[in-house]
């Protein structure tokens, strides 16, 4: 040393550059839940009780809806 006390001071720019890979919302992706677009507006409801079907209803959980027939919540296909 040259007699000065440096203090634990370095002299480094510290400014680097990253070059991660982001995940965007491009198209071709999978759904949240694994699916090819989990969900979406297109689909049908079915009921497990008595097997009617119904188209899905954007907005709105299968699980949600009761089967008109016999009241039995339904699931999305």
């Amino acid at each position: 040393m040259n007699g000065r006390n440096q203090g634990g001071r370095g002299t480094g720019g510290g400014q680097g550059q990253g070059g991660g890979m982001g995940q965007g919302r491009g198209g071709g992706g999978r759904g949240r839940m694994g699916g090819p677009s989990a969900g979406g507006a297109v689909g049908i409801c079915r009921c497990p009780q008595c097997g009617h079907t119904q188209p899905h209803e954007r907005g709105v959980p299968c699980t949600q809806v009761k089967c008109p027939q016999c009241g039995t919540s339904m699931f999305r296909e």
